[in-house]
């Protein structure tokens, strides 16, 4: 007979003994936003965000580096500053056959260590992370028409960082344990730089910022939840081989570093935290094989915020779509979902 292994026990002794202490309880109207709130802040806080302002408000530096012309778009580099010395250098894709302002997706890669080349196809089209797992997303974004805004996440791309023998040569584990010595989260360290994209946005007269959609995959797709979780400027979010449950996924199943946040559970469940977008539509796309990310796991928590928007009044703004594959992304879903949720 199978023993069950001592921290087998005391997992599931925690989840027994800790309450979702922010978790969503059937508010509406007023006591709804109420509650959207005080989530909000609190994601603010376990991410990590009030040891990144200690050091001043946030500058809005940026620089275009480099315009190269393509088939239907230009490509350009840019690098913002997101803190006082600190540069995230960044993808633009503008459509060149159409009219300003266009509607514009952040395309936030997964893990990959080319980041926000990938993202854009700047590599070789056969390689199997474009050719199987169709994971140039911006390239994607910009052939529909739309502009496309492709950053680096920090431990990836220009911002892969320091990564040890002992770490497996991951820079997010790097990263992620010694930002933590600070008060700070590899993950919110990303959101913070995501959302300094999202104000350079709203200062471009050719970016349409009441028409901003975000869409990643994998840990893009953690980025885009707890991003579009905390600014509503963020208009439609598609999240791509990612929602699940904390408990099915993060917890059961051994994950790269950047993907715990000390204390979310003691926050909520991960269709909390989802519940902060709604009503802005939330679509959920997954594989019925992601190896990492449990479809029974995405379906249990895609039936709480189902729930969670119905009780709002906008249950037609949450959609799910579980595609035949695994860990991937899924443009035919995808896009359809966006150009929806945008008109």
């Amino acid at each position: 007979m199978r023993t069950e292994h001592w921290y087998q026990r005391q997992i599931a002794r925690e989840f027994e003994r800790t309450a979702r202490e922010h978790g969503y309880e059937g508010q509406i109207g007023d006591a709804f936003e109420d509650w959207q709130s005080t989530m909000r802040d609190q994601v603010e806080k376990r991410l990590g965000f009030s040891a990144i302002r200690a050091h001043g408000p946030p500058p809005r530096a940026a620089t275009q580096r480099e315009c190269v012309q393509l088939d239907g778009y230009e490509r350009q580099l840019w690098h913002i500053r997101t803190e006082e010395d600190f540069f995230v250098p960044f993808y633009l894709l503008v459509p060149t056959d159409r009219s300003p302002p266009f509607p514009t997706v952040i395309a936030v890669h997964g893990h990959c260590a080319d980041g926000k080349a990938l993202t854009v196809g700047a590599v070789d089209d056969q390689r199997k992370e474009i050719a199987s797992e169709r994971r140039d997303i911006a390239r994607q974004a910009v052939k529909r028409g739309y502009a496309a805004v492709a950053p680096d996440m920090r431990a990836f791309g220009a911002l892969s960082g320091p990564a040890t023998d002992s770490d497996g040569g991951r820079a997010c584990t790097t990263l992620q344990k010694r930002s933590q010595l600070f008060g700070r989260t590899l993950a919110g360290d990303r959101c913070w730089d995501l959302l300094r994209l999202v104000d350079w946005i709203d200062t471009q007269s050719h970016l349409d910022s009441e028409a901003i959609a975000i869409t990643g995959h994998s840990g893009g797709a953690a980025v885009a939840l707890f991003g579009a979780a905390l600014d509503d400027r963020i208009a439609a979010v598609v999240l791509n081989a990612y929602f699940c449950t904390f408990e099915d996924s993060i917890v059961a199943i051994d994950h790269c570093a950047c993907n715990y946040v000390p204390g979310i559970l003691r926050l909520g469940e991960m269709w909390d935290i989802a519940g902060a977008i709604a009503p802005r539509p939330l679509t959920i796309v997954t594989g019925d094989d992601d190896p990492i990310f449990p479809v029974r796991g995405t379906r249990h928590a895609f039936e709480n915020v189902q729930s969670l928007y119905q009780n709002v009044g906008a249950a037609q703004a949450c959609r799910l779509r579980v595609c035949s594959g695994g860990h991937r992304f899924y443009p035919k879903q995808v896009w359809p979902e966006i150009a929806n949720s945008l008109q």
